[in-house]
């Protein structure tokens, strides 16, 4: 059984996808066809299960299911700000006793800032990437430059 699945496998690589990809500036890109590396199980949060009739291993568009799933449950998208820049983090005044942040933002040019008990890093590392080129000898391909398996078969 292995070599035939092996000819399945190299048929498989050997046709051409006609998918056409939608890419939009600022924001992250993975190509149509990734599917997660994790079992639905390890990829949940750990109070909120997926669905059972999820598959194992999830197509990129079902993860997005869940989490919308999720932030509709928890009433959570009036927390969440798109398309904003953190300009700043830092201690409150009172910080030892409040345990409170002072978060400087900005969205479509305007500067606003708020006091929040906790914050979350969400760094958008793969829209923007860190790439130290120069110190790097080989080549590097950022995934939000990469929109295919094509160009590696």
């Amino acid at each position: 059984t292995q070599p035939r699945e092996k000819t399945i496998l190299s048929k498989r690589r050997c046709q051409k996808a006609e998918t056409k990809e939608n890419v939009e500036d600022g924001r992250a890109s993975i190509y149509q066809s990734v599917i997660t590396n994790t079992s639905k199980e390890m990829s949940c949060f750990s109070d909120f299960p997926m669905p059972e009739d999820f598959p194992n291993f999830l197509h990129n568009s079902k993860l997005l299911e869940y989490f919308r799933i999720f932030a509709k449950k928890f009433d959570l998208l009036k927390y969440i700000q798109f398309q904003t820049t953190v300009l700043s983090v830092r201690k409150c005044p009172d910080f030892s006793s409040s345990g409170q942040w002072k978060v400087v933002t900005q969205s479509n040019g305007k500067e606003q800032s708020a006091v929040f008990d906790a914050v979350m890093v969400c760094s958008g590392h793969h829209i923007l990437p860190h790439i130290p080129l120069k110190s790097f000898p080989g080549f590097y391909q950022h995934q939000a430059w990469h929109l295919g398996h094509e160009p590696y078969l």
